[in-house]
Formats: structure tokens, C-alpha cells, sequence
């Protein structure tokens, strides 16, 4: 009884309207959207608090908080006021981040996380009259942030510990008009950690927090029907998908299956949206992961370069690729592209070589091209393009492979009916045209091959 009537008169409140301008914030850096300010008490602009100038030197006033969200504390807040304002500034001795405990008692001293890691203490804080004082530097020199990790309802504590007792009428900490139990406390000497409340003390303590809070993640199921563990739900929609709640895991979701545009080739081609399943199952095939049958063509025809230069079309993009060539898209025409052309060796008289076209190659004086995907490689070293160096003649040899066969047949149809250097571009019997009799040169060695 002696130590709560002690208690009761040393904690007495003085009251005090606190105005518009009163309720502001001294802060170190800006505040992102990321931010949540954490607190247990209701004091807004313009409401009644009280000043706290009962305690002594080396007490503290705590304030026992949750996290809201899974994040980072990066910033404490006090509110420090005192009856009649315009007090100088002063040093407390130390604001503190404590880790839950069996109330009135915190527990561990919190570990601010980074390079350094230390202790969650902020030495010395330097207070200022009539604003909540916001601290997020360990350091003088400000190059140490608070950053102490914290999950989705933990509780954690925020004290202020006095460096020398306030006068009656000298700043201290706040409080609101209604203390809450269970989520104040107080160090008083004597007598150690103790309920603020059973104490005396009339409200909720103006000591706050501020959180950068981590978007959370879940399952997500996505248009194709699979299920993504550890997405945000921004991330997720998107992606066309749709989340399945914070800290839901692909395990525990059966993801439907979404429409998507189901091509049928019967009937001259139509297309319906259906879900895969349904889609397979009546004998069509499903186009692409959010694809509709308004935006998406099931049967594209177009044209279609292939690997020697040519363009053919309209085809469709199947069989193109079964040529090895190149689909230009839907509607496209040869009239309308211009395909790449192939390129290979082209050897000059004197053994200089460059990789060009055929046409880029048969421009050249002299120069001779020596099919398609041939290169200058120099294997032996010699300075000459292996295959530019002399070899000898290899009759029948249309296209430089040093083999006989279809690919000759193909250049000498190529160049059919030009007049063409002598031995170039299918001219099998030198006589400067391409013809019936290159063709018979071809079929008389046929199948041959040339060292």
C-alpha cells in the first residue's frame, strides 16, 4: 500500500488541451507508402493529453505495440510536451526496442539488422518541446538505420528511459485520456517494471512505431491453370492470375482452370472458348494461356522464308517450319517481306575469302560462292581459307560440298537458261550457260564424292 500510494502521487498528470500546432512530428527522412505508424494511443490534433512529470531519473515509459504487417521497424516515435511549451531542448538518456515479455516486464533487447548489426538503442536522444520526436538513426551521423525485422503480430516494446527528472512543469512524455491494460508500462524506482495502469498513470503512452511493411505473398493461380507459391497479390493479378490469400501455399489450393480460345479444324475451322479440359476433350486444341477467340487466329496463313532465300506462301506456320523456314505471321505476303538470304564462303581469285549472299557474292569479279552455310575457316593455319584453297576439279559438284547429289540438281534449276561465268552457278561443262547438259553431268556422277 505504502508503494502504490507512492507511485500514485509521483505519477500524477497534469492535463492539458493540446492544439492543432501541437501535434507534430520531428522527423530524420520522409515516410514511403510502405509505411505504417504503429501505435497504442488515440491522440489526434486538437485532442486533450496528458504530460507525465511525475517520474525521476533513470525510470522509463514503455509502450507495449504489435506489428501489423510482416516488415521492418525503421523509425520510434515519443511525443514530448510540456504544459506551457517553448522548452529548450534536452537529452534522454536512451529510447529502447525491446522484444515481448511477460508484461509489465519486456523481454530481450531487440537486434537492428545490417552492416552493422547492434542493439536496438537509440543513446542520448535529443528532445524537442511540443512535436513527437522521430528517431531512425543508431548513430550521430546518421549512417546507421534502424531495421529490426518483425512478422505479422508480433508484439514488440518502445521505452524512453529519463536522463533527469522532469519538473512539474518541465516536458515530458504524453499520454492520452485512457490507459489500456496490458499495453503500458513503466520502470519506477524503486519497485521495477509495473503496470503504467496499476500505477496511476491516466493513459496510453504517445511512444509509437513505424513499420516499412512487406507486401505478403500467397498462392496464385494463373490463366494456364498452374498454381505459383510465394507471389504478391499485385504480382499476381498481373499476371492475369488470382491470389488465393496471404500466406496460402499451392499445396493447399486446387486452382480451376480458366477459358482460353479452343480451335477446331473441322468445319472449315471455328474456335470457341473452353477451358483446356473441355477443350481436348471435344477434339480441339487450346490456343495459348489468355487467349480469346476475338483477339486470337487459330489457322494463320502467310509467308514463310526458307533456309535458301526463297519466299512461298501462303502457308500455314506448320508447314513452314516443316521446311525449315521462317513464318512471316498471318496475312503476310511475298510481295510484302524480304527474306534473308543465305549466306556462305566467297572465295576470290587470289584466295581471299568473306562470308556473303550468293547475289552479294556473284557481283564480284572473279569471286566464287561456295554454298550455303559454308565458312572461312583456316583449320590448317596457312593463312587461306580451307575452303578456298585450289582442290581438285570435282565434276558434278554444283554447290562446293566436294559431293554429288539433289542439292547440285537444285542449283543448276536455280540458274536454269542463264548465261553464267564458265564452272559457277550450276555451270557443269564450262561453257557459260546452264542447262540440259549440266544436268546430264550431274546424273554421270552421281552419288560421287571429292577428297
Amino acid at each position: 500500500m505504502m508503494l502504490f500510494t507512492m507511485l500514485s502521487r509521483t505519477f500524477g498528470s497534469i492535463s492539458r488541451a493540446l492544439t492543432a500546432g501541437a501535434l507534430c512530428a520531428v522527423t530524420a527522412s520522409s515516410a514511403n507508402a510502405a509505411e505504417v505508424t504503429v501505435q497504442n494511443d488515440s491522440l489526434a490534433v486538437g485532442g486533450t493529453g496528458s504530460v507525465q512529470a511525475g517520474f525521476v531519473e533513470g525510470e522509463s515509459a514503455a509502450a507495449w505495440l504489435t506489428a501489423p504487417c510482416n516488415g521492418n521497424i525503421v523509425a520510434v516515435q515519443v511525443f514530448w510536451r510540456s504544459v506551457f511549451g517553448g522548452s529548450p531542448q534536452i537529452l534522454g538518456d536512451t529510447i529502447t526496442v525491446f522484444g515481448d515479455g511477460i508484461f509489465p516486464t519486456p523481454g530481450p533487447v531487440m537486434t537492428s539488422v545490417g552492416t552493422p548489426s547492434q542493439p536496438a538503442v537509440f543513446e542520448g536522444p535529443v528532445m524537442s518541446d511540443g512535436v513527437i520526436n522521430e528517431f531512425r538513426y543508431l548513430d550521430e551521423q546518421s549512417s546507421i538505420p534502424l531495421r529490426v525485422p518483425v512478422v505479422q503480430g508480433q508484439r514488440f516494446v518502445v521505452s524512453f528511459k529519463f536522463f533527469e527528472s522532469p519538473g512539474l512543469f518541465d516536458p515530458s512524455v504524453v499520454t492520452d485520456t485512457g490507459c489500456q491494460a496490458g499495453k503500458n508500462s513503466i520502470f519506477a524506482i524503486p519497485g521495477g517494471w509495473m503496470s503504467a495502469c496499476a500505477a496511476g498513470i491516466t493513459g496510453d503512452f504517445v511512444i509509437r512505431a513505424v513499420i516499412d511493411c512487406v507486401e505478403p505473398t500467397g498462392a496464385c493461380c494463373i490463366p494456364n491453370g498452374q498454381c505459383l507459391d510465394g507471389v504478391t497479390s499485385s504480382a499476381c493479378t498481373s499476371q492475369g492470375g488470382v491470389y488465393r490469400g496471404n500466406n496460402s501455399t499451392c499445396a493447399t489450393q486446387t486452382c480451376p482452370e480458366f477459358a482460353r480460345a479452343c480451335c477446331f479444324s473441322a468445319g472449315g475451322g471455328t474456335c470457341q472458348n473452353l477451358t483446356p479440359t473441355q477443350c481436348t476433350g471435344f477434339g480441339g486444341t487450346p490456343g495459348p494461356a489468355g487467349s480469346t477467340c476475338s483477339t486470337y487466329v487459330c489457322f494463320p496463313m502467310g509467308a514463310c522464308c526458307l533456309p535458301n532465300g526463297q519466299c512461298i506462301g501462303p502457308v500455314s506456320p506448320a508447314n513452314c517450319a516443316a521446311q525449315g523456314g521462317n513464318f512471316q505471321g498471318h496475312l503476310s505476303t511475298c510481295g510484302g517481306v524480304t527474306c534473308p538470304q543465305p549466306i556462305g564462303a566467297c572465295c576470290s581469285a587470289t584466295g581471299f575469302c568473306a562470308e556473303l549472299s550468293q547475289i552479294d557474292c556473284n557481283g564480284i569479279p572473279g569471286a566464287t560462292w561456295k554454298g550455303v552455310g559454308t565458312t572461312c575457316a583456316d583449320v590448317n593455319g596457312n593463312g587461306t581459307a580451307d575452303i578456298c584453297e585450289a582442290a581438285a576439279p570435282c565434276p558434278g559438284d554444283a554447290n562446293g560440298d566436294r559431293s554429288v547429289g539433289l542439292a547440285d540438281i537444285a542449283v543448276v534449276v536455280q540458274h536454269w537458261g542463264q548465261t553464267v561465268p564458265p564452272n559457277t552457278n550450276g555451270d557443269m561443262t564450262g561453257d557459260g550457260s546452264v542447262g540440259l547438259a549440266d544436268i546430264a553431268v550431274i546424273i554421270q556422277h552421281w552419288a560421287a564424292t571429292c577428297p
